[in-house]
């Protein structure tokens, strides 16, 4: 039995060229890794854009290497629906996208690009590499096609090592929870374990923070004790009733994760129904 390898369809109408004006030699590890990451963020860009559930394709294949500087032409599989997407085609939309990412992070921009991850940031680590290392160097990323020129990105040796200070502190921000205090919220529970001597299963919703439930712990067990003792005051159980509290938020990346509930106003829970 035959079976026929599919033949891949390539787009020459464009083509991304790496070129990378070196002073000095670049090691082929640095420049694979760095050839690596450029195929990598072009694929995520292009399941982002179009959808994972797609079946087109988002690779790159060289195309050709030239002498003299660094020089690496690429071109990508044809898209179906890309004439419908972009007129620069896949390649030139993900180099102005790819122009967004290092505007922002070389401090020429204020907005993130959306969705940008740590991954994101240590595959464009990996592409500034081999110019970073090389005082006076530089890259350029272009694509062109009907032999015009569609978009250009240069980064000099100096502002790569720039970029990849930025890209560390980032990680490390991501890295970092953020604890902030939210003062005389209202907090319902979402879900509530009937034990106060277990810190595990409570949830809570504080509407002004996350409409999300988040996780429940407590500053300390007076609070603890006091907010699920109830009140006298009403019919409902306390995991029905809607209290007052100063709360701290730990944040991942910008979500919330946990609420510490410092304290509470007794006199000001109510009934949320009411």
């Amino acid at each position: 039995m035959n079976i026929k390898t599919p033949i891949l369809e390539l787009d020459f109408s464009k083509r991304l060229e790496i070129r990378i004006n070196n002073e000095q030699p670049v090691m082929l590890a640095d420049l694979t890794v760095a050839l690596l990451g450029v195929s990598q963020q072009f694929e995520k860009f292009i399941e982002n854009e179009v959808g994972k559930g797609d079946e087109i394709g988002s690779g790159l294949f060289v195309k050709e290497v030239r002498s003299g500087s660094i020089v690496v032409e690429l071109v990508a599989q044809s898209l179906p629906l890309v004439s419908l997407l972009w007129s620069s085609g896949s390649l030139g939309e993900w180099l102005n996208y790819s122009k967004s990412v290092i505007d922002w992070l070389s401090g020429k921009a204020s907005i993130a690009p959306k969705n940008i991850t740590k991954q994101d940031l240590r595959q464009w680590n990996d592409i500034l590499e081999p110019v970073a290392k090389d005082q006076g160097s530089q890259m350029v990323l272009s694509v062109s096609g009907d032999n015009n020129k569609i978009q250009q990105i240069f980064v000099s040796s100096s502002e790569a090592n720039a970029v990849q200070n930025r890209i560390r502190r980032e990680i490390e921000l991501m890295d970092e929870p953020d604890n902030s205090v939210h003062r005389k919220c209202v907090m319902t529970w979402y879900q509530a374990k009937f034990d106060n001597s277990s810190d595990t299963g409570n949830k809570a919703i504080i509407e002004a923070i996350s409409d999300s439930p988040i996780k429940v712990i407590f500053e300390n067990n007076a609070v603890k004790r006091a907010m699920m003792a109830g009140s006298e005051k009403f019919s409902k159980p306390w995991h029905e009733l809607a209290y007052i509290v100063d709360v701290k938020v730990q944040t991942i990346k910008g979500q919330p994760k946990v609420y510490t509930i410092m304290n509470y106003y007794d006199e000001d829970t109510f009934d949320p129904e009411a």
